[in-house]
């Protein structure tokens, strides 16, 4: 299947398509100083160095499906949180009009875990409303990687689509805590020892067996000091980012310090022993293959390319489950899903009965709930206080998402900001005992569960 690719960056989330059998026949990407990376390491692609904001969708080929990853600045955690009121943050428009004006069968858009933040939660569900509007069942999750074999923890969110047209029935690949890969198991094996390069020192590219085989050598500031930034051979590492300052330590470097007043520091004398990660060692543990060669004169564009990239193993899982969305003849057996909630007393169920809503607090915190716009919704809902139980049948609809001002309107007395907002289908109760056993009575987070 042909895939137009965009925000390439130097092509990880191309390459993982590539490898499940895609075709990328388009990319674009503005960034001049990637331009030779990619186009050496994708070959079959052609490149448009274009702004995206320049781009008419009468210029894209006829292609299956759009990939990409907006710049991630404007809603990181770690960087502006500027959002659309960020020139970087308002190009995510810019791909959504492109997907509502070329209507490709299927799209993938990749970001940090800060764009469903509690402050950027409205926004985000704003663009899938947006795209559920033009046409699409869209999907979403957050993925840490280092649950996926992927050598480092790295918190990103997954957002799928696909035509209702196609009645696609899609699945996010499933994490398996014990296939962890550790530090020593991707790069252990690496013997020749890295060059050091400084800040404006032209790097020269060798060709040898390990390429990028060199680190950034230039002076640690005092950010670099804020927390701890090595971890151990049998753990997997920090997050690889995109700026050469910050990179992770190598293992064979002591251990960094705590101190209560001073925060991190290196001890004392073994000041010298310490060194970043090279750019090869952060390509591994991107999940990039050594025959996957990066092109710079300043070893800072490495990193950019490097820490910037969606990790190529991660793009291959989910092209092959949007593979089997699209191809697979697979009978699925619909099973009934059931909300399980609680109520706080009698008057808070009359207050769901009355209104025949039940509302779950949602945003990215420990404890909320995130249900993709276009899931499979849960057919029932279990409300449960000690041992009393009552079961509703739902309304088969989205939940709406609704602000707290909105509940209290309705006498209801939330305390949060966000929720999602279940609509009953009557508020004749349903009979049937067995239904389903709870996780833990005294269990107050609601969640989902098959019967």
């Amino acid at each position: 299947m042909r895939v137009a690719s965009f925000f390439s960056g130097c092509g990880g989330l191309d390459l993982g398509f590539e490898q499940a059998g895609f075709d990328v026949v388009w990319a674009n990407e503005f960034d001049s100083s990637i331009h030779e990376t990619y186009r050496l390491n994708h070959t079959k692609t052609f490149l448009c160095g274009k702004d995206i904001q320049e781009i008419d969708v009468s210029e894209i080929p006829d292609c299956d499906g759009f990939i990409g990853g907006p710049p991630c600045q404007s809603w990181s955690t770690g960087g502006s949180m500027r959002g659309l009121d960020d020139k970087r943050g308002k190009v995510f428009l810019d791909y959504i009009r492109l997907i509502e004006g070329k209507k490709p069968k299927f799209f993938v858009i990749e970001n940090v875990a800060g764009i469903i933040s509690d402050h950027h939660f409205v926004t985000f569900h704003g663009f899938l409303s947006t795209l559920s509007e033009a046409g699409y069942k869209v999907h979403y999750s957050v993925f840490n990687t280092a649950s996926f074999g992927i050598p480092q923890e790295r918190l990103r969110v997954i957002v799928v689509g696909f035509r209702n047209d196609l009645n696609c029935d899609f699945s996010f690949p499933v994490s398996n805590e014990r296939v962890k890969v550790t530090i020593k198991e991707a790069i252990g094996d690496i013997e020749i020892r890295p060059r050091p390069y400084l800040k404006g020192e032209k790097v020269e590219m060798i060709r040898e067996v390990l390429a990028n085989n060199e680190y950034y050598a230039g002076s640690f500031d005092k950010y670099y000091f804020e927390r701890n930034r090595r971890r151990n051979w049998d753990e997997v590492s920090y997050t690889i980012v995109a700026s050469a300052n910050v990179i992770p330590l190598h293992p064979n470097s002591p251990e960094m310090v705590r101190d209560s007043k001073k925060g991190w520091h290196f001890i004392e004398g073994e000041e010298n022993k310490y060194r970043r990660l090279s750019v090869r060692e952060c390509a591994r543990l991107q999940s990039f293959p050594d025959g996957f060669v990066f092109y710079y004169q300043d070893i800072r564009n490495g990193y950019k390319m490097v820490g910037n990239a969606v990790p190529p193993k991660l793009a291959y899982l989910i092209a092959d489950e949007i593979k089997k969305a699209l191809f697979e003849d697979e009978v699925y057996s619909e099973k009934e899903t059931v909300l399980v909630g609680y109520f706080k007393n009698k008057e808070h169920l009359q207050e769901v009965l009355r209104n025949r809503i039940y509302y779950v607090r949602t945003g990215f915190r420990k404890g909320a709930m995130q249900i993709p716009p276009g899931a499979k919704q849960p057919n029932y809902l279990l409300l449960h206080h000690g041992q009393e139980k009552h079961l509703y049948e739902l309304k088969n609809m989205e939940p709406l998402l609704r602000t707290a001002n909105y509940l209290k309107s309705l006498g209801f007395h939330p305390s949060g900001d966000v929720y999602l907002c279940f609509v009953l289908k009557s508020c004749e109760e349903i009979i049937r005992p067995t239904l389903i056993e709870l996780k833990n009575e005294s269990r107050f987070s609601p969640y989902i569960a098959e019967f």
